[in-house]
């Protein structure tokens, strides 16, 4: 075995990982979200509740072990970006292109059953998410703790005489246009469209959404005389 390769225990987690995420899943889908327990997970992946909890701390992340939120992942990329580019533009390339994306497997759970398509999934995790007010209610909670993350790295990026608020605000419009768009997204995908038209179509309505920020992040007018 090289260093490369993981061990027989790190094998053995990933394994109780992915069997937890997909019995969830699968309980899930059968009775509803808010009629499952952990404890109702652990005793059909065959393991101790506190098991469950080591892997998925809140009962939210077993859903999104199979769905990483979008908000997620362009926080990440707008942490990495230099100060020298210009986030509007930035956003404008490529808000589109992962909406487009939104109907692509996530990495983690590798043991899924492959007579399950991209789509198929996708549609039965909405679902899920759509027939539970204390799903909804968790993952607004979630999003509003990545607002205050986006609005950290902001406040480096935007003018200094802008200050804190000023990061909140661009923060809250941000990851707001990114609800919009996620949901126009799949409403399209509903549709029949494919990946191609859904960026295609996307780049337009986000764009007009984005001149507004990229207005507002210039530099403040001169007073009158």
């Amino acid at each position: 075995m090289t260093s490369s390769e993981p061990s027989r225990h790190e094998r053995r987690r990933r394994e109780t990982r992915e069997r937890i995420a997909t019995t969830a899943l699968t309980l899930f889908g059968e009775r509803g979200y808010d009629a499952v327990t952990i404890a109702d997970i652990a005793a059909a992946a065959d393991v101790a509740k506190q098991t469950v909890v080591n892997h998925f701390p809140a009962k939210e992340d077993l859903l999104l072990a199979w769905h990483r939120p979008v908000e997620a992942d362009l926080i990440d990329m707008i942490d990495q970006l230099p100060l020298s580019t210009p986030l509007p533009q930035f956003l404008k390339e490529e808000l589109p292109r992962m909406f487009a994306g939104l109907s692509e497997l996530p990495d983690e759970p590798q043991h899924e059953d492959p007579r399950i398509g991209a789509d198929e999934r996708m549609a039965g995790i909405a679902a899920i998410i759509q027939n539970s007010p204390a799903l909804v209610d968790a993952l607004q909670l979630r999003g509003g703790r990545y607002q205050e993350e986006l609005a950290a790295i902001l406040a480096d990026r935007v003018p200094a005489q802008l200050g804190p608020v000023a990061a909140r605000a661009i923060s809250a419009f941000i990851l707001t246009t990114v609800t919009a768009m996620i949901n126009e997204a799949m409403r399209l995908r509903g549709e029949g469209r494919t990946p191609q038209e859904i960026a295609d179509t996307l780049v337009d309505t986000v764009g007009r959404a984005l001149d507004v920020l990229d207005a507002g992040m210039g530099p403040a007018a001169e007073p009158a005389a």
